[in-house]
């Protein structure tokens, strides 16, 4: 019976830690629309010399 429910909780766990990397893998390229900055120095000084506020794009996170 204990082996039972050590499973059951465990399972959603093992299932959550093997999808992890599946999701992780979307959102390499950023998305359509505003020309992308990759480097944020970069981006910092042109926002700043255009005085424009800087959009941050997350694509993944660890």
């Amino acid at each position: 019976m204990e082996l039972r429910r050590m499973l059951r909780c465990l399972l959603p766990a093992l299932l959550l830690t093997l999808a992890l990397p599946v999701a992780a893998r979307a959102g390499e390229t950023p998305p359509p629309g505003p020309p992308w900055i990759l480097d944020f120095p970069t981006a910092l000084a042109k926002a700043a010399e255009e005085r424009k506020p800087l959009f941050l794009y997350f694509t993944k996170t660890y």
